[in-house]
């Protein structure tokens, strides 16, 4: 059996909002799908708060922390803004609820909608400043910043999920290096 690791439950965590929703992450949900004991859970974790922190601050190294450093790797802003878009389309799947769900926990948990606004914070932060290197004017960047994000956000809450190929026609004017 492979080594039980912090983020083990962690990316459990994920995987259940993700496909069940915020009402199935539970201490015995997690130990059951791991086949764990509830001492395991609390070999990592002091409570279901601490995991719940935890959990939110797992989210936010994978889908913000890891894509900027990703995005850095790209020379100009103009790569970067690339690397950017291209991994976000790349990690939008079908039926996908993580973002809706903690949202949703975002409304009923205050230090949880506190975290999660500033990590949209920081994430309309990052992509304004590859703007700003982009376009001339300050309004100018903030109005694409607004456009870039509001189009992401759309698009993960569209009524249906957006193929590849319709995914990079949406975005097909910031994905030219």
């Amino acid at each position: 059996m492979a080594e039980i690791t912090k983020d083990i439950w962690l990316m459990e965590g994920l995987r259940i909002l993700d496909s069940k929703g915020r009402s199935f992450l539970k201490i015995s949900t997690l130990c059951t799908n791991l086949d764990l004991t509830k001492g395991a859970f609390y070999h990592w974790f002091k409570s279901k708060n601490d995991y719940d922190l935890a959990l939110i601050a797992y989210w936010r190294e994978l889908f913000t922390s890891q894509f900027i450093e990703e995005a850095n790797i790209g020379q100009s802003s103009k790569e970067k803004l690339v690397r950017l878009i291209e991994m976000c389309i790349k990690s939008m799947k079908d039926e996908s609820r993580l973002e809706v769900e903690l949202n949703m926990w975002a409304h009923q948990d205050n230090a949880i909608k506190e975290y999660i606004e500033g990590v949209y914070k920081e994430r309309f932060q990052y992509l304004t400043t590859l703007l700003e290197d982009i376009y001339e004017a300050k309004e100018e960047a903030k109005r694409h910043g607004l456009i870039l994000y509001s189009l992401m956000i759309g698009v993960d809450l569209f009524y249906k999920k957006l193929t590849k190929k319709e995914m990079e026609l949406v975005f097909k004017d910031y994905l030219i290096k």
